[in-house]
């Protein structure tokens, strides 16, 4: 026998008594005894004659093929059943760590720029050099930008606008037209349209994808600058949705009372300046004066007493009409945080790495 071939029996011999343990150990529990035992001896017997190359080897495969198919039929499907299986053990696996330890969150909005990002809309005349078939993808896989641009379904006038939660919605020549309400600041608006005239074309960059660490909070408490996600279920306020979840800094803690006074945060009579992104907010010019006042806290004598398990959370976007956050609603309780956002993973951008 030359080398090649022997090489090649081999390599069979140990697949088939790979997939003989295989179908053991997978309907041991169900599969007749006898029909078990018959396996193991046809195992044993195959297993001998390839050791010492002395027996019927041809016939020997072929009754530990014809038991295994007894145990675990359709064993040519096996290659498939196993991936099946991995697959699902690999899904499982993901599940339970979304479940119990970490979990992916989108930035939907721009409520914490500069810290992280939403999804943001470049005014763009066209595609550019990268947005052919060939590179849009690996662009958009980098740097989670790609163009995007809505034409006109029809020639004619605009008839009227209106505006969604998601969406702008326009109607031109009796023909609606939905854009994405990230696109509503590139939006060519004009009396009159042509039929596939660019209503709208931007670059958009999509929201920083963060890490969310879900055990953190039951090892330590949380602490003001944590950015975080919480559950919106129990705020109570006619523009924030019972069904998503917000991620926001925590500036204020269980007993405290919060006031913002010239776009500082002031607890309990001080101003805070610890951890020091509270102190670049209220300075830098890139968080835009710091802490607007608004709504519950409008004027700088107006304050939110925090009850024993509620934390104040808010943008660092924080100018006026820029993040819907506790100045609006109040404390989120204790029960409702998912965990901090620990770690930018996606894009590759000047996020990217660890959330501070």
């Amino acid at each position: 026998m030359n080398f090649i071939k022997k090489r090649k029996e081999k390599k069979e011999s140990k697949q088939l008594l790979q997939s003989a343990k295989h179908a053991r150990n997978m309907r041991e529990d169900i599969a007749d005894q006898l029909e078990l035992e018959t396996l193991r001896q046809a195992e044993d017997m195959f297993r001998h004659i390839c050791k010492t190359e002395q027996g019927n080897r041809v016939q020997a495969m072929k009754a530990l093929e014809k038991a295994i198919d007894q145990i675990y039929p359709f064993r040519l499907r096996q290659g498939t059943r196993e991936n099946v299986e991995v697959i699902i053990v690999a899904v499982a696996a993901a599940m339970a760590i979304r479940a119990f330890f970490f979990e992916p969150f989108k930035i939907p909005t721009g409520s914490m720029q500069p810290t992280l990002n939403g999804i943001n809309a470049e005014a763009q005349m066209g595609p550019g050099f990268f947005d052919n078939p060939i590179t849009k993808l690996p662009k958009w896989l980098l740097t989670g930008a790609s163009y995007k641009e809505v034409r006109a379904k029809t020639s004619g006038s605009l008839q009227g606008i209106r505006r969604f939660r998601d969406s702008v919605l326009l109607n031109i020549g009796g023909v609606e037209h939905r854009i994405p309400s990230y696109m509503e600041e590139v939006l060519n608006v004009k009396r009159v349209y042509r039929k596939d005239e660019v209503i709208a074309g931007a670059r958009i960059i999509t929201g920083d994808q963060v890490i969310v660490n879900k055990m953190a909070y039951n090892f330590r408490a949380p602490k003001r600058g944590d950015v975080a996600v919480f559950d919106t279920r129990n705020i109570k306020h006619n523009q924030v949705r019972k069904d998503t979840f917000y991620i926001k800094r925590m500036v204020g803690m269980p007993s405290e009372r919060i006031q913002i006074q010239e776009g500082r945060l002031i607890v309990n009579g001080k101003p805070v300046s610890e951890p020091a992104i509270f102190q670049q907010i209220a300075t830098d010019p890139v968080y835009q004066g710091g802490y607007g006042n608004d709504a519950l806290l409008a004027r700088a004598s107006d304050a939110i007493d925090l009850g024993e398990d509620l934390y104040l959370m808010c943008g660092d976007n924080t100018a006026p009409g820029m993040s819907l956050d506790g100045r609006f609603f109040g404390g989120v309780p204790r029960k409702d945080f998912r965990g901090p956002a620990v770690f930018v993973y996606w894009p590759f951008r000047e996020h990217w790495g660890v959330i501070r």
